[in-house]
């Protein structure tokens, strides 16, 4: 497996189950792909979803992970219905109506953005919280 390196400038964010790491640029091995959620409840119906200007990366050797490119207008993660997230949600930087946690604002930036992880107790096994 190829090792990725990846610079932080030691700042972080979290929103829930979701951290997101500042970073200084983007891998070449990362590639562009269409703006999705970042995760959706199992239970709920619930999703962590970006809005607004953003270009949203990934990468196979890190499955879970994403990489986003927030340009001049930021962005919006919102922690929404998963039927608040229309063709028209991805591109307008907005505050959707509440689940849970409150809406986190991105200003312009690059940021490593995954999903809490977890020890399972008892174990020497790692899981993603889930929502």
């Amino acid at each position: 497996m190829t090792k990725i390196e990846i610079e932080y400038t030691g700042k972080n964010w979290h929103q829930g189950d979701v951290q997101g790491f500042e970073v200084t640029g983007i891998p070449e091995c990362w590639k562009r792909v269409a703006k999705t959620f970042f995760a959706k409840s199992e239970r709920s119906g619930h999703a962590h979803a970006l809005c607004g200007d953003y270009e949203l990366f990934t990468n196979d050797a890190s499955p879970g992970a994403f990489i986003i490119k927030v340009g001049t207008d930021g962005a919006t993660l919102n922690h929404t219905g998963y039927n608040n997230l229309t063709p028209e949600y991805w591109d307008k930087n907005q505050i959707m109506p509440i689940a849970d946690h409150q809406p986190t604002t991105l200003k312009q930036g690059i940021y490593l953005v995954g999903i809490q992880r977890r020890k399972k107790q008892f174990s020497r096994l790692w899981d993603v919280v889930k929502d």
